[in-house]
């Protein structure tokens, strides 16, 4: 393998054709943090710029055996999940994972979509199980109404990394004002603020979370993997901003 060959993140997540969000999104937060990105989708969606219309899940078999492929023969340091669509295809991304956990995983639990459409099926305690079992040992990155569904309870970082992840980015983007992240880690509670950027897009967590196990791949801290996406999300909304 070349040198300068950059390391690969492994993308499990919706394939959105409009590209403002899911796996198309978090390719282009992977390249921009620089890294490669080496893309499964789970679901299909029919899906616009405006809203989401319908989705359904890729085959399982067809999901796993298109991520092992690449486990084994990419140069993958890193994971990121993001839509699971069931508790099916979740525990089939955990017993795939159960040997690479040497490597940074990130997970964004994808719940419901901008639009209002759910993207995932079945029970909350399905869900909650599901993508807390992904993220055990990982970094963890909800926003505040998956950090509820997730936390069963208020959200709070602190509550969500007693639940088995190394590390929780609760993100504030929905919160009036200017938007705080905070990231709780073992012995750690920061938090992270910016004024707001006024601009209408979609997939801002598909990329935080992207560039973020970008970071993670390429070797860096998580401190500053964290600053750096935010500083990369920044600038993508800027350029959308009027």
């Amino acid at each position: 393998m070349p040198v300068n060959t950059p390391p690969c993140v492994l993308v499990l997540a919706g394939f959105d054709p409009s590209g403002g969000s899911g796996i198309l999104a978090d390719a282009d937060a992977i390249r921009a943090a620089g890294a490669r990105p080496v893309c499964v989708p789970t679901a299909f969606t029919v899906q616009t710029t405006r809203a989401v219309k319908r989705w359904e899940p890729v085959a399982n078999a067809l999901i796993q055996e298109t991520a092992h492929a690449l486990l084994l023969e990419e140069n993958v340091r890193g994971i990121k999940i993001g839509m699971i669509c069931d508790a099916k295809i979740a525990k089939l991304l955990f017993d795939l994972l159960q040997h690479r956990r040497d490597l940074p995983i990130v997970v964004d639990p994808v719940l419901q979509a901008t639009s209002g459409a759910l993207l995932f099926k079945g029970s909350l305690q399905a869900a909650r199980d599901s993508y807390l079992a992904l993220a055990h040992g990982g970094i963890l990155t909800p926003n505040l109404a998956e950090a509820q569904v997730l936390a069963d309870g208020p959200p709070d970082a602190r509550v969500l990394l007693s639940k088995g992840p190394k590390a929780v980015l609760l993100k504030g983007g929905h919160l009036p004002g200017d938007p705080v992240d905070v990231l709780a880690t073992g012995g750690t509670v920061e938090e992270f603020r910016a004024p707001r950027i006024k601009a209408n897009a979609r997939g801002t967590g598909c990329r935080l979370s992207s560039a973020m196990a970008a970071g993670l791949a390429r070797g860096v801290g998580l401190r500053d993997c964290v600053l750096g996406a935010r500083e990369y999300v920044r600038g993508y909304l800027s350029r959308l901003a009027p």
